[in-house]
């Protein structure tokens, strides 16, 4: 039988047992709606399956794809369901431990940065200059020195003022 034939062949075939096939999909993956969908999915294959070579019974073949095509979708699911967690409780999530600060912390770091931002206006240039260095950028006290031409004694005592102004700001009583 030539191509076209098959094709017109599969076409009726499929009207005249859309119905039973539709149910006998339904019964396997338990939805009608998903069972119509796929009997639409199985025609199209049953069609480019004739197209890429002749079959001989198309009838069975029609029936075998659409359980193939419903049993790999119940397949399908029951991968996704082990691999899916359900949330029973949305409390669940609220406990779930994160790296993320929530917004308590988040404010209180913005009032904390505030603060710093207070307390180092506060200080001289040089000492800001060396605070900044030391506790944000990370550098050592003799790499502050030499970056800005001073001696090692005068970045540790312009960084134990620095240091001692933050510590005795966070004691004075804010109002």
């Amino acid at each position: 039988m030539d191509n076209g034939g098959s094709q017109q062949q599969l076409s009726e075939l499929f009207i005249g047992q859309r119905r039973a096939l539709v149910r006998m999909l339904s019964r396997v993956v338990g939805c009608a709606s998903l069972a119509e969908d796929l009997a639409q999915e199985t025609y199209l294959k049953v069609a480019k399956a004739l197209s890429a070579r002749p079959i001989e019974h198309i009838s069975p073949f029609l029936y075998q794809t659409a359980q193939y095509l419903a049993f790999d979708h119940l397949r399908t699911q029951r991968s996704k369901r082990r691999f899916e967690c359900q949330v029973v409780d949305e409390r669940t999530l609220v406990d779930v431990p994160t790296t993320v600060p929530g917004p308590e912390s988040q404010v209180q770091s913005q009032q904390q940065l505030q603060q710093f931002q207070q307390i180092l206006a506060t200080l001289p240039k040089r000492q800001q200059q060396i605070l900044v260095l030391n506790k944000l950028h990370g550098l050592s006290q003799a790499q502050i020195a030499q970056r800005l031409d001073v001696s090692l004694s005068t970045v540790e005592k312009d960084l134990r003022g620095a240091l001692n102004a933050c510590t005795t700001h966070d004691q004075v009583p804010h109002g």
